[in-house]
C-alpha cells in the first residue's frame, strides 16, 4: 500500500511539471474529492484536498505531519469548524509557504486536523480557494484540471453564465430542488470538498418540515461525518424529482439532510451545499471578482443504479484493512452482522491492501462482494452482498 501511495505521489508530481511546462494548468486525480499535489516550504510533497467550502484554509492531516519530515517548532492550539461542529485542534503558528502548481500562497496559521478519519489514507491535507477573486479560474472535470486565468476570462463559448455570491471565501450560487411538490429554492453553497449532490442545512430541514414529507427515506449511521467533534451523525436519504441549476435541470438524484446538523450543516445563511456528484458533470469557470460563474455540462446526468447500503474508509496507513464508516438502518448489510468500526480486509478474495485507488472506487460497481471482516474484538467473519436498487 505504501508503495501504491508514494507512486500516486509521484505520478501526480510528474503531471504537476509536464503542466507546468506547457500551461499554468494544476492536473488532479479525481476520486470524488479533487486531489491535488502540493509542496510545504519548497521540500514536503503531499496530495491535498482542493476545497471550495474550506474557505481560504489550508490545513493538514496529523498522520501524514507526525511521519513526514515537516517538524514545526511553534504549535498552538485553537477551534476550527466544519461539517460536524467545532473542536480544539492543534495548530501550527509559524510561516508556511505552499506551491501548488503556479500557485503560491503564505499561511501564518495552519491547522492539524485527523483528515484521514474523516475521508481516507490518501488524504495528506486539504486547501480552501484563498486568492481566488484575482482571477478568473477554472476547474475542468472533463479533463482534471485546476487554471488560474491570469490573462483574463479564458474562451466561454458554450458556457452559461449564473450568478453568484463570493463572501467570505466562500462560493454561493442559486439552485432549486424539487421533491414531492415541495421547491427548495435559495443559494447552495459550492462545496468540492463533498462528494455528495445535494445536503440540506438543518435550518431548511425544519423550515420546510422535510421530516414530515410523505416520502421514502433511509436512515444512515454515520461516524465523523466531517470535521468537528460530533463523532457520529444520523443522515437521511431522499429521492428529489428534480435539482435545477441555471437551465440545467437534474432528474431524480438523491439528496440528504441531517434533521439536526451542526457545524456546515446547522443554521446557515444558505439553504445547503452541492457536492461533487454533480459538479463532476460540469467544467466551471469561476469570476468571482464579478460574482458570475460559467457552467458547461460536457456529460450527460448518469441515473443511479444498483449499489451497496455501507460506507468505509481506506486505513491502510495504520491498520490492514478499510474501517466501516456508515450503514444504513435495517440494511442488508447490517442484517448480514456488519457493525460500524468493523475492518474489512478482503474483497472477492483480495487483500484490500493490493487494491488501486481506481479499483477500490469501482467496487460500488461490482454486482456481488464477499467479505472479510475483522471485528473490534478480534473475531473473524465472512459476508456476502448483492448491489440493489435502492430507489
Amino acid at each position: 500500500m505504501k508503495q501504491t501511495f508514494i507512486t500516486t505521489l509521484l505520478a501526480l508530481a510528474t503531471m504537476a511539471g509536464q503542466a507546468q511546462e506547457k500551461s499554468d494548468s494544476i492536473p488532479f486525480l479525481y476520486h470524488s474529492h479533487i486531489y491535488i499535489p502540493v509542496v510545504i516550504n519548497d521540500s514536503i510533497k503531499c496530495n491535498v484536498i482542493y476545497d471550495t467550502g474550506a474557505a481560504g484554509m489550508f490545513g493538514v492531516d496529523s498522520v501524514f505531519l507526525s511521519h513526514s519530515a515537516w517538524k514545526p517548532q511553534k504549535v498552538g492550539h485553537a477551534f476550527a469548524g466544519g461539517g460536524a461542529g467545532k473542536t480544539k485542534v492543534r495548530v501550527i503558528a509559524e510561516k508556511t509557504r505552499i506551491i501548488a502548481g503556479t500557485i503560491v500562497d503564505n499561511y501564518n496559521i495552519v491547522p492539524i486536523f485527523q483528515l484521514r478519519d474523516v475521508v481516507s489514507c490518501h488524504t495528506d491535507g486539504i486547501m480552501g480557494i484563498k486568492n481566488i477573486a484575482d482571477h478568473p479560474f477554472e476547474i475542468n472535470f472533463e479533463h482534471h484540471y485546476l487554471k488560474p486565468h491570469k490573462s483574463g476570462l479564458p474562451d466561454i463559448a458554450g458556457y452559461e453564465k449564473l450568478p453568484i455570491k463570493y463572501e467570505d471565501d466562500r462560493l454561493l450560487l442559486q439552485a432549486e430542488t424539487c421533491m414531492n411538490g415541495t421547491s427548495i429554492k435559495g443559494w447552495y453553497l459550492m462545496d468540492t470538498g463533498s462528494g455528495g449532490t445535494v445536503d440540506f442545512t438543518a435550518q431548511t430541514v425544519s423550515e420546510y418540515k422535510l421530516d414530515e414529507m410523505t416520502a421514502k427515506r433511509y436512515f444512515t449511521d454515520f461516524t465523523q461525518f466531517g470535521i468537528g467533534d460530533k463523532e457520529q451523525e444520523v443522515v437521511v436519504d431522499m429521492m428529489s424529482d428534480r435539482i435545477v441549476i441555471g437551465s440545467d435541470t437534474i432528474h431524480r438524484r438523491s439528496i440528504s439532510y441531517m434533521p439536526e446538523g451542526t457545524g456546515a450543516f446547522g443554521n446557515r445563511d444558505y439553504v445547503g451545499i452541492i457536492g461533487n456528484d454533480i459538479w463532476s458533470d460540469y467544467n466551471i469557470i469561476i469570476d468571482a471578482k464579478n460574482s458570475v460563474l460559467y457552467l458547461r455540462r460536457f456529460k450527460p446526468a448518469a441515473p443511479e443504479g444498483p449499489t451497496y447500503d455501507y460506507g468505509f474508509r481506506n486505513r491502510t496507513d495504520i491498520c490492514r484493512g478499510w474501517i466501516v464508516s456508515s450503514l444504513v438502518r435495517d440494511g442488508d448489510a447490517v442484517k448480514a452482522g456488519m457493525e460500524l468500526g468493523d475492518t474489512i480486509t478482503t474483497v472477492n478474495g483480495k487483500s484490500v491492501s493490493e487494491y488501486s485507488w481506481d479499483e477500490e472506487d469501482a467496487l460500488h460497481r461490482t454486482p456481488k462482494q464477499v467479505l472479510t471482516i475483522a471485528t473490534a474484538n478480534g473475531q473473524e467473519k465472512q459476508i456476502t452482498l448483492e448491489a440493489k436498487e435502492q430507489w
